[in-house]
């Protein structure tokens, strides 16, 4: 078992996490070449491959962000409301295996055209995926793999053929989710503790580096509890305690199973579902949330703080600032980000007649949604509106501000830019 360093997350060089997912990549991609000269290409059991990814992951689980896989949010869809926590976990490693499977068939033999097609009726979506994952959650992480639903739910299918390095992004990013899930199976298991929210499990894996410091924390959660049995098939859980018909508690999570908060933040002990939830179910963002400018520099849309009610790009280095203030940032599911995308449609500036190719804008109406040269008379005319007709200093603003305009919002629906990721 691994140690690991004995305390809370160190926050560490953002630039150390790309070279390390880099690194990651070069190694699967070695394996992923010398093993492709079999057309039976199977998901990667080579012993230095896995266990150079266990060691990463198991120290920096933020590694899964640059992955770009949504490790944690699928786990957690796959452990929400499931009593056999350690049974979950076998299936989802097999769902994982599965979906790297999808990818490296995908990458081997492109030409194969019965593969760009998966029936969800078939006995892989039906025994592998399904019984480890919800529906939704399925249908997003064969996005990975450009697979797009039909209308009528009996089929996925590709319309345009992922790049080669894609493909082998998305296999090592699905590797890595086995991994994961591997390493909480071998948590729930060694523990030795009755835990059984899923919750729990995760946000104490994300907050502790290494299997000892994690388990330590795993085992002290059932340490204060007033009495620990064996769950009732009768049980019932309400507000994290969950307890037989006569009022026997059984088990009390330290999480919320809804909005991963702990349950002493909660109002007379209600889920709040804040914004900020990256649960199965997707959440509207507010109207009030604004993109940082990273989106619009790295046409990406990743992340979401809700504190700041800020929406940041895949690699944004403010991100890690909100992490150290305890933020909370998760990674946008595709409804969020068709939500923020709409609202920021709605708010999008145009440029007015002004500003001729070449020049950039010196003003922006927030009422009229325009940008104006610095000569023109239509600014007077909005201030004598009594509109908000401010100046935009700076010359990196005024670039920003016309790219913003130009930008087309529909990138921002995509992945990770390839660019940015470095992975690509």
């Amino acid at each position: 078992m691994s140690g690991g360093r004995q305390g809370r997350e160190v926050t560490g060089n953002p630039f150390n996490f790309q070279m390390s997912a880099e690194s990651l990549l070069a190694h699967y991609h070695s394996w992923l070449l010398s093993a492709s000269v079999s057309e039976a290409l199977t998901p990667c059991a080579d012993p230095g491959t896995t266990a150079q990814v266990r060691q990463r992951i198991l120290e920096e689980p933020d590694l899964h962000d640059l992955l770009q896989n949504d490790a944690f949010h699928f786990i957690f869809c796959g452990l929400q409301g499931k009593a056999d926590l350690l049974l979950a976990l076998q299936h989802l490693a097999r769902a994982f295996q599965t979906l790297e499977q999808a990818a490296l068939n995908l990458y081997i033999t492109p030409w194969r055209t019965e593969l760009h097609t998966i029936k969800t009726y078939s006995g892989h979506y039906v025994h592998a995926l399904e019984a480890a994952l919800p529906q939704d959650a399925i249908f997003q992480a064969l996005a990975r793999l450009n697979y797009v639903p039909e209308a009528d739910g009996t089929s996925l299918k590709i319309r345009v053929l992922p790049e080669p390095r894609a493909l082998a992004v998305a296999a090592l990013g699905f590797l890595a989710a086995h991994v994961e899930c591997n390493i909480l199976a071998n948590l729930v298991s060694c523990s030795g503790s009755t835990l059984r929210n899923g919750a729990d499990l995760i946000q104490e894996r994300r907050s502790w580096r290494g299997e000892d410091a994690c388990m330590e924390r795993l085992q002290k959660l059932v340490v204060s509890e007033p009495r620990i049995v064996p769950a009732a098939k009768s049980s019932m859980t309400v507000d994290g305690v969950t307890a037989t018909p006569n009022g026997e508690v059984l088990y009390i999570s330290q999480f919320c199973d809804d909005c991963h908060e702990p349950w002493d933040r909660h109002v007379n002990r209600g889920c709040k579902m804040v914004t900020e939830h990256h649960g199965c179910h997707d959440q509207v963002p507010r109207v009030d949330f604004v993109m940082h400018d990273c989106v619009f520099s790295e046409q990406s849309l990743q992340q979401c703080c809700a504190p700041c009610c800020t929406f940041h790009s895949f690699s944004c280095s403010d991100v890690r600032v909100c992490r150290d203030n305890g933020h909370r940032v998760t990674q946008m599911t595709s409804s969020e980000k068709t939500q923020a995308v709409m609202e920021e449609q709605r708010r999008k500036h145009q440029l007015h007649s002004c500003l001729q190719p070449g020049q950039l804008p010196h003003y922006r109406c927030s009422q009229c949604r325009q940008l104006h040269y610095i000569k023109c008379k239509g600014v007077l005319r909005c201030r004598d509106q009594g509109h908000n007709a401010t100046m935009i200093m700076l010359e990196r603003n005024q670039r920003l501000w016309l790219q913003r305009s130009l930008m087309d919002l529909t990138l921002l629906y995509r992945d990770a830019p390839a660019s940015r990721s470095g992975l690509e």
